[in-house]
């Protein structure tokens, strides 16, 4: 997900629009997630308009405008209703903004709920989500063809709630953020017969200018199947549901960063914009050197 935060950012600049907000008011925006067995990584900054940083902008870069926007010195904190943890924030290149707030204290547990506040000097924002069950895959299938092509997909099976609510994502092994798989979110009445199939695996063409898209994956296999993956799928509450679905539908469909987003992406966030989500996930690892199926 490195620049994954541009496009929520940017969205969510546009959302403070819609809301007939100051457009020259900074607005913070929160990304966080705590996952069954692991601990809370959160994300924050302030908002920025898209005219700050154009050609005639003494900022000339988004490495420039992330780093001038980001904040370092915030208290984050996450509670479950009884124990309470102050986040310790640290460089961490692996992501955009390039610094998290994390903790070795207060792992997640499915079933219990998490309250996230952030401070810092006029913002005070919070959130709140509950971890849901574990979810798994039973297999992943990794079938290559030309050059430029390649397919992974996952199954699932013992869907038996309608109402359960799931993301995919996937990243280079370690290296990276997770970002939405082409999937995106389902629940669980995409199921048919409590089993569902995912496109978990995109390449894409690594464009000419850097600066512009993502370079996660490699059209070119003779780079990919070099590299190794994760995917995680996850099961979410339904407000991170509504979150990575508008967010999926209402920016990634569109191919192109920084395009108008006139709707709202729903978020938990109260007195900022964003997500703090509560995960049941299971991360598997993959690679595209061979055919094969992964059985779990």
């Amino acid at each position: 997900m490195k620049r994954y935060l541009y496009i929520v950012l940017t969205a969510l600049v546009l959302i403070a629009c819609d809301k007939q907000e100051d457009p020259q008011t900074p607005t913070l925006i929160v990304e966080g997630w705590i996952d069954a067995g692991d601990y809370p990584v959160v994300m924050i900054h302030r908002s920025y308009m898209l005219d700050q940083y154009d050609e005639n902008s003494e900022v000339k870069t988004m490495a420039d405008a992330m780093s001038d926007l980001m904040i370092p010195f915030g208290k984050v904190t996450v509670s479950n209703g009884t124990d309470e943890v102050v986040m310790t924030g640290r460089i961490d290149t692996a992501y955009m903004p390039p610094y998290t707030y994390s903790s070795l204290y207060l792992p997640g547990v499915v079933g219990k709920t998490y309250t996230l506040t952030v401070q810092y000097k006029d913002y005070y924002a919070t959130a709140t989500t509950t971890i849901p069950p574990v979810a798994t895959f039973d297999s992943l299938l990794v079938r290559s063809g030309d050059q430029d092509k390649v397919d992974v997909r996952a199954f699932m099976s013992g869907i038996d709630d309608p109402d359960a609510y799931y993301a995919v994502f996937v990243r280079e092994f370690k290296t990276k953020q997770f970002q939405l798989a082409p999937f995106g979110v389902f629940t669980g009445r995409d199921a048919q017969n409590g089993k569902i199939e995912l496109k978990v695996y995109n390449p894409v063409v690594a464009p000419d200018n850097k600066d512009v898209l993502p370079i996660h994956f490699h059209k070119d296999l003779t780079v990919a199947q070099q590299k190794v993956y994760q995917v995680k799928i996850a099961r979410i509450d339904y407000p991170s549901y509504l979150f990575w679905k508008a967010y999926n539908e209402q920016v990634i469909t569109r191919g192109i960063l920084f395009v108008p987003v006139y709707s709202n992406i729903p978020g938990n966030v109260s007195g900022g914009y964003g997500i703090f989500s509560g995960m049941g996930s299971s991360i598997y690892t993959f690679s595209l050197q061979k055919d094969t199926t992964y059985r779990f």
